[in-house]
């Protein structure tokens, strides 16, 4: 795969977009590869505002160790590259259109309805189409989450993360540096899905969540029953409440107006978009407290699922 070779880097995928801008190239910094403590175990540090990743991930089943180490919330959205398209393509072909789009929403140019409707007529085929695979879930500062996810051998991806910054306004942390690319390796990591205790189900619009969440260590494992209309595709996060209602949460979750620190709840991860059929496991620990599983973007349609540890 190819880097984006020129200095302005234009955030990719809407729910997955953030707005056009310039951005700093990826850092020599960022592309060296973390020290990997366990087979199958991908350390990834977020900061504000970069991803240190190792540039090749292993393919099969792997576990993203995904520590924020930043003052804003940060995740990690994936996107796999059909066959024949790069990382340029995906900041030509979709990041210039929704920059484009975007910048005529904020000046309130267009409606938000028009701005969906346009944006989807102008990302290309490919993008629709092109399978999300999870990716870790929003994650708070000073937290470290887990999340299995399982990559093709050999294909290329993106990884993105589109929270508002908080000081600079209508742009993203893609617009900064949280926007690059990944290729898969060959090699696989061997490892098997784990057996899990808690199952969640996501469908159009509904959390189904089976088993019991009690204080202490659980796996939970997330499946995706069917894809939603539009652009963005079905993921869950665990936010532990302090003083907002989970559905006050849920509408901080709107990349389009909000999504802007600091956030209402804390974030403890989870699985980010997946296309129907996908799979992610969550390795969480909970301890006594309000919760709840909330959808980015579908949570206000009723994908909200509170409950309380005691």
């Amino acid at each position: 795969m190819r880097r984006l070779g020129t200095p302005c880097l234009l955030m990719a995928a809407a729910l997955g977009i953030g707005v056009a801008g310039c951005r700093a190239p990826v850092s020599e910094e960022a592309a060296e590869p973390a020290t990997t403590p366990e087979p199958g175990v991908v350390e990834v540090r977020a900061e504000d505002y970069s991803f240190t990743a190792p540039p090749s991930f292993p393919s099969g089943w792997v576990k993203l160790r995904f520590h924020n180490a930043g003052a804003e919330p940060h995740f990690m959205f994936m996107l796999d590259l059909p066959d024949g398209v790069t990382f340029d393509d995906y900041a030509a072909d979709v990041a210039q259109p929704f920059g484009e789009l975007y910048a005529k929403y904020r000046a309130g140019e267009l409606e938000q309805a028009a701005f969906l409707e346009q944006l989807g007529a102008a990302v290309p085929e490919w993008f629709m189409t092109a399978p999300r695979v999870g990716g870790a879930g929003f994650t708070s500062p000073g937290e470290t989450s887990e999340t299995m996810i399982h990559l093709q051998p050999g294909d290329n991806y993106t990884i993105e993360c589109y929270v508002r910054t908080m000081t600079a306004g209508d742009t993203f942390h893609g617009d900064h540096g949280m926007l690059r690319p990944l290729i898969v390796g060959d090699e696989p990591t061997g490892l098997e899905p784990p057996a899990s205790d808690i199952d969640i189900r996501l469908s159009n619009y509904d959390i189904a969540v089976d088993g019991d969440l009690t204080a202490g260590r659980h796996i939970v494992r997330v499946r995706v029953e069917e894809d939603p209309e539009g652009l963005i595709r079905h993921n869950v996060h665990l936010a532990r409440l302090e003083d907002e209602p989970a559905t006050a949460v849920a509408l901080w979750m709107n990349w389009v107006d909000e999504l802007m620190p600091p956030a209402p709840a804390r974030f403890l991860g989870g699985a980010g978009q997946m296309s129907a059929g996908g799979e992610s496991y969550l390795d969480i620990d909970l301890t006594p407290g309000r919760y709840a599983w909330i959808s980015e973007t579908y949570g206000p349609q009723g994908m909200i699922h509170e409950f309380t540890v005691e």
